[in-house]
């Protein structure tokens, strides 16, 4: 082989292994910007039920959100899961305050990342509800469980293939036991009264 042909070929291996280097870096500041999101949107829905829940900690549960729907769209699959606990984070604590629950556009996440997060959802109002109802509070355990039907009610048709949507079949299976488990539980308690 000739020496400029040599020389040609290594500096194509050299440009190729610092792209792939640069990919790498990226994916590498992905993941672990995803374990920060998924660490403090556990610690935020853990304080949403003991009502505790801060302004500066959804901030910063927001800033690592954001670093995050900036991704490109390359490695948006490997932001999914922390996107998908945002998301929950951010409806249970909407609801919790008695607003709305955000839209995808307010969020600013993946449809994928929206409608697993709002799966989850179901079992955090279903934990709510039964401390509401221990505390005698059936009006608003009423008002979660009815949030619980309408996510059940309007993704029950939904079917799509795990490679998309991992985990979501599994989701509305067990959203579907926990509206039937939290609707019992109402129906127990009106009985005892």
């Amino acid at each position: 082989m000739k020496k400029n042909e040599n020389a040609r070929i290594e500096k194509e291996f050299i440009k190729a292994e610092q792209e792939i280097e640069a990919r790498q870096r990226a994916l590498d500041e992905i993941n672990e910007i995803s374990k920060s999101t998924i660490r403090v949107a556990g610690k935020i829905i853990a304080a949403i039920h003991a009502g505790s829940v801060s302004k500066d900690s959804m901030e910063k549960l927001r800033n690592y959100a954001n670093k995050l729907k900036a991704v490109d769209r390359e490695f948006r699959w490997h932001a999914l899961q922390a996107l998908q606990e945002y998301t929950e984070a951010e409806a249970l604590y909407s609801i919790k305050k008695g607003a709305t629950v955000p839209s995808i556009s307010e969020l600013g996440v993946s449809a994928e990342a929206y409608l697993l997060g709002m799966m989850d959802v179901v079992g955090e109002l279903r934990r709510e509800i039964t401390d509401l109802l221990n505390s005698g509070e059936l009006k608003q355990a009423e008002r979660f469980y009815l949030i619980i039907c309408s996510i059940f009610d309007i993704t029950r048709g939904m079917r799509y293939t795990e490679a998309l949507m991992p985990g979501f079949r599994r989701k509305q299976d067990v959203a579907r036991i926990q509206m039937e488990n939290a609707g019992s539980e109402i129906l127990f308690f009106k009985s005892r009264r």
